[in-house]
């Protein structure tokens, strides 16, 4: 059995505890700005909804604009469209 250097062996050893401990302070600082980058979305995600309810109105209105929008992009339904014209075709022939 070989014995080494202790002092070699022991300032090894120090470099590990070194990386471990640094590591650990950038795991910390990790987390602690993944806590702030979350309090923050929320923070906004409040605020708007706070500003949603102080104002009703003007949320009815981009709601329904919206929707028309989705009703103009929106492709009719072939049978829909049948159907409409059958029935107004049997309205309009007798």
């Amino acid at each position: 059995m070989v014995i080494g250097d202790m002092n070699e062996f022991r300032l090894s050893q120090m470099s590990k505890v070194e990386r471990c401990k640094k590591e650990a302070e950038r795991i910390k600082k990790g987390i602690f700005q993944t806590k702030v980058m979350i309090d923050n979305s929320c923070t906004e995600t409040l605020s708007g909804e706070c500003d949603k309810n102080q104002n009703p109105d003007r949320n009815v209105q981009s709601e329904d604009r919206a929707e028309q929008k989705k009703k103009e992009t929106r492709k009719p339904d072939i049978m829909q469209e049948m159907e409409k014209m059958i029935a107004a075709g049997g309205r309009y022939g007798q």
